[in-house]
This record gives C-alpha cells, sequence and structure tokens, in this order.
C-alpha cells in the first residue's frame, strides 16, 4: 500500500474516532442535562411539601373576620397606633384609623410576627423595632410580648380572635408590667357583637 492511502485511511479512522467521541460527549451531556433537571424538580417539589408541611401559612383573604385587642407599650408610654402610618397596612390583618386598640384579622394563620412587621414594627424574642429605634432586653429594660395575660416567647404565635396583646418594653419592675398589662384594651368582643363587626 502507498503512504497516500495508508495516510488517507489513517485520516479516515482519527475522523470516525473523533466523531465517535464526539457522540459519546453529546450523550454524557445530554444525560447531566436530563438528571440536572430531573434533581432540579425533585428539589422544588420537596420544598413545596416542605412550605406546606411545615406550619400554616396565611389563609385566604376573607377566611375569618376575627378582632384582637393590641397595646404597644414602650417606656411607659402607649405607642398611638391610630396614625394614619398604621392604618390599613394590609387585607388581610390590619388596624383602622382611628382604632388603634383593635386588630383586625381577615385571614387564619396569621402570626403575631408578621402582623407586627406589617405594622412598620418588628419583633423578636428580645425586641421591637419602632421606626428604625430597637428596643432590646438589657440589665434595666425587658422586651415581653403577653397574650390573654400570659407573658410569651413564641413571636410565630397564631393570633386568635378576641386575644389581648401587649407588647411591652421598660423597666422589669412587676409594677410596671403589671400596669402595662391593665391598659390592655376590652373592646375584641363589643366590636365582634357590633351588627357589621366593626368593619
Amino acid at each position: 500500500m502507498s503512504n497516500d492511502k495508508i495516510n488517507k485511511k489513517r485520516e479516515k479512522d482519527q475522523r470516525r474516532q473523533e466523531r465517535k467521541k464526539q457522540k459519546k460527549r453529546s450523550k454524557q451531556i445530554q444525560l447531566v442535562r436530563t438528571y440536572s433537571i430531573y434533581v432540579i424538580a425533585i428539589v422544588l417539589i420537596g420544598y413545596g411539601l416542605f412550605s406546606v408541611v411545615s406550619g400554616p401559612q396565611i389563609g385566604p383573604m376573607g377566611s375569618t373576620h376575627e378582632h384582637l385587642d393590641i397595646l404597644v407599650y414602650i417606656n411607659g408610654e402607649a405607642l398611638d397606633l391610630n396614625q394614619s402610618r398604621y392604618a390599613m397596612k394590609s387585607g388581610y390583618g390590619h388596624i383602622h384609623g382611628g382604632e388603634g386598640d383593635i386588630m383586625h384579622l381577615h385571614a387564619i394563620n396569621i402570626p403575631l410576627n408578621w402582623f407586627m412587621e406589617s405594622l412598620d414594627l418588628a419583633i423578636t424574642e428580645d425586641s421591637i423595632n419602632v421606626h428604625g429605634i430597637e428596643y432590646s432586653s438589657n440589665d434595666d429594660d425587658v422586651f415581653l410580648i403577653f397574650v390573654n395575660g400570659e407573658n410569651i416567647i413564641d413571636t410565630e404565635y397564631m393570633l386568635m380572635d378576641e386575644d389581648k396583646i401587649l407588647i411591652y418594653y421598660g423597666s422589669a419592675s412587676d409594677e410596671d408590667i403589671a400596669n402595662a398589662l391593665s391598659l390592655v384594651p376590652d373592646r375584641a368582643e363589643e366590636v365582634n357583637a357590633s351588627p357589621n363587626k366593626g368593619d
């Protein structure tokens, strides 16, 4: 065989091997893409299931119509929730202008921290942020949350009809705390009994 024929045959074999390699590489890439799609789908489904199972989500608007009493008490003074900056911040749960002592809920499963965040009053287990000023428990003052007179630490407490909520920051004195508790309004039951339930 001549050198030309040998070279042509060698080149032909090399091209065939290159095509084989490219085909194999292409199949590998396709396989990786397919597995990636499956993995992404599984992760998304898992996340969706986790979200559903991990706890109650805020219900649809109109799934309830409840009222609660609220007092935010900072350093011996009630925060004036009658101001327009707090009124009607969300359709799920809100305060009406001029009725800063009543929380209106129009959806089930609303956690306290979500409601407070909707008023731009973010809370944690040991602090409240009021317009950029953070009030945190320290050696002299305490941050406490009371629901129906009981101190709680669960900021994700699910609000319930006619709850009495006190968000307190100030002196750790039992007398001062008792005084603040006595100031929590008692109007939710009355609003619920009104013909239009306060709306």
